[in-house]
């Protein structure tokens, strides 16, 4: 399976360091954590480590989150091709006291909100997913003051698996006592795994 992907709208590749300015302005971006304000993005650094840790997903799994950025040949007047949108994809997780489990997460910019392009990188990671390690199941943990970003893990193909509230640090960082924690994932998830994930803010 390569890692760069190519559809009509976008092209998707293996993040490389050079992208995390890109990628930190979008993910300082206080639009982008409207549902937790609490945790927005301010340090660099945490950008460039994260984006590590998605290069290191690749070179140990063949498969983790890529850039994403519209194809050169899509037109739309409000985004230029080849501009990056964000980030999205499966990253494998190996807690010591859990199964590994894919993670899906995506953040795209604004300026490409409400065209499907979270949906399309959603629905291609949970597929090539599902070849690279089957045996692993796809979950994406949303709270329910994101109620776009569950809409996308569900059309996915991902079903609701577990709600409850969060952490008290989440509950701050949302500022909302009403928010739920939503566990979504692509098959039932035994009683230990799914504990685990709940118990994990």
């Amino acid at each position: 399976m390569g890692s760069e992907q190519q559809s009509s709208r976008l092209v998707l590749d293996v993040p490389s360091r050079g992208d995390c300015a890109e990628i930190f302005a979008i993910a300082s971006d206080p639009r982008t954590w409207t549902h937790i304000p609490g945790e927005r993005s301010s340090d660099p650094k945490k950008t460039a480590e994260l984006v590590e840790m998605f290069r290191e997903g690749w070179t140990a799994h063949g498969l983790s989150n890529w850039v994403v950025r519209l194809g050169l040949q899509h037109e739309d007047p409000r985004i230029r091709p080849g501009m990056l949108l964000g980030t999205g994809g499966v990253h494998l997780f190996e807690p010591p006291a859990a199964s590994p489990f894919w993670n899906l997460g995506y953040r795209i910019a604004p300026e490409g909100w409400g065209r499907g392009f979270a949906t399309e990188v959603a629905a291609r990671a949970v597929g090539i997913a599902r070849e690279v390690n089957p045996e692993a199941p796809v979950i994406a943990r949303v709270l329910s003051t994101n109620p776009a970003s569950a809409k996308v893990a569900q059309k996915a193909g991902l079903k609701l698996a577990w709600q409850g509230a969060p952490s008290k640090e989440t509950i701050a960082a949302v500022g909302q006592e009403t928010v739920q924690r939503l566990i979504f994932a692509d098959r039932d998830l035994d009683p230990g795994m799914l504990g685990w994930l709940a118990s994990r803010g």
